[in-house]
């Protein structure tokens, strides 16, 4: 028990001894869960999901890290309680992107939550180069291009002709998004549900900016319909991340920190150690920004994400362009600048990206094979 709230009692229930401090505010382990399950129940409600013959399928994207993990236990056990009146189903992904990093959680750690879930929905599992697999369906061409080889040894040939980690960092992100969107097509999903915490939305916010994607901020941390045609949920974009850990590794019984491997309370690339920063990308520093913010300064962190909420998308007409590679909506942000042309040629066509795509690439060592074109 934290020292700061032993002995006291809780200022929710008034009759049981109060085990952390939630939000300045003293709370029982009862109170604490009840807290952050109102936090996720009352945002599903805000999304007026109907109940409809047959319920509409979500999609849950699942890391297995301490926010998706957190958000299938809490939809599980509101699932459970529906009963009768099934508003939706679910369907869990994860994506293995050990081709990145070794180090990554592969699929099989799936069947630990198959085990603990049982009934909450279908489980599905793919490799972050299946995105390959989709884009030859779409095209109805198989992409093998001067690179030859199989869909993995693609995927780590382009990514290695990126200029720098961010730009791998931002591009793969572009590249699971898109595998993510393809799969919940494929199995008749109506929405994506996202486990982004105001901590993640106040990070994206920033690394977004800084990546020249401060376009596309209203697909990244907004709730509602998505660039490709399918709606996104963030349930848990009203709690901090440190108030999920808290909740996963004290007031969840069994603990959910078992099945959390993705998540490690010590960052790979630390900024505060680095000599250099050549190996940390924008996205590390930001995460660790804010995640060292919220402890202090939680009410700036939120300040960030709501700065970000601001932000609306214009609208679109019909001769709008898309970005052949991340497709989201043509920003003309680059318009006058100097980084190059805002195309990429892809089989002697010459097809437009938008201006955080083009920085991204922008010094790639040779000519790129995009395995996603709009």
């Amino acid at each position: 028990m934290p020292a700061a709230a032993e002995a006291q009692q809780c200022k929710r229930c008034h009759a049981q001894t109060s085990a952390h401090i939630l939000r300045s505010t003293p709370h029982c382990v009862g109170c604490y869960d009840h807290y952050i399950r109102s936090k996720c129940v009352k945002r599903m409600e805000s999304y007026k999901i109907k109940s409809e013959n047959p319920p509409i399928t979500l999609l849950l994207a699942l890391s297995f890290g301490a926010s998706s993990t957190t958000l299938l236990h809490l939809l599980d056990s509101q699932i459970r309680a529906q009963k009768h009146r099934i508003r939706y189903r679910l369907k869990i992904l994860h994506v293995d992107e050990r081709i990145l990093d070794p180090s990554l959680p592969a699929s099989e750690s799936l069947e630990e939550v198959k085990r603990r879930f049982p009934q909450t929905g279908g489980y599905l599992s793919a490799r972050l180069e299946d995105v390959y697999d989709f884009a030859a369906e779409e095209t109805g061409l198989e992409r093998d291009g001067e690179d030859g080889g199989g869909k993995e040894e693609k995927l780590k040939t382009l990514l290695q002709r990126l200029p720098s980690p961010t730009s791998r960092e931002d591009l793969a992100a572009v590249l699971r998004t898109r595998l993510i969107v393809a799969l919940a097509r494929r199995e008749g999903c109506s929405g994506i549900l996202w486990g982004d915490t105001t901590t993640r939305l106040a990070d994206k916010v920033l690394a977004s900016a800084a990546k020249g994607r401060g376009a596309q901020l209203p697909f990244e941390i907004g709730d509602g319909p998505g660039p490709f045609g399918i709606t996104y949920y963030r349930p848990l974009r009203d709690v901090f991340k440190k108030e999920l850990v808290t909740y996963i590794s004290e007031i969840v019984t069994p603990p959910l920190l078992p099945l959390c491997v993705g998540f490690s309370s010590t960052p790979k690339h630390s900024a505060a150690a680095a000599t250099s920063g050549k190996n940390i990308t924008v996205g590390e520093l930001m995460t660790q920004y804010f995640e060292s913010m919220e402890a202090q300064y939680p009410s700036t962190v939120s300040n960030v994400v709501r700065m970000g909420d601001r932000l609306k998308l214009p609208g679109r007409g019909e001769e709008e362009d898309s970005c052949a590679m991340c497709g989201l909506l043509m920003d003309k942000g680059g318009n006058g600048l100097t980084l190059g042309a805002q195309e990429v040629v892809e089989g002697g066509e010459r097809r437009k990206v938008c201006y955080g795509c083009m920085r991204a690439t922008h010094g790639a060592s040779a000519e790129l094979s995009w395995p996603v074109l709009s």
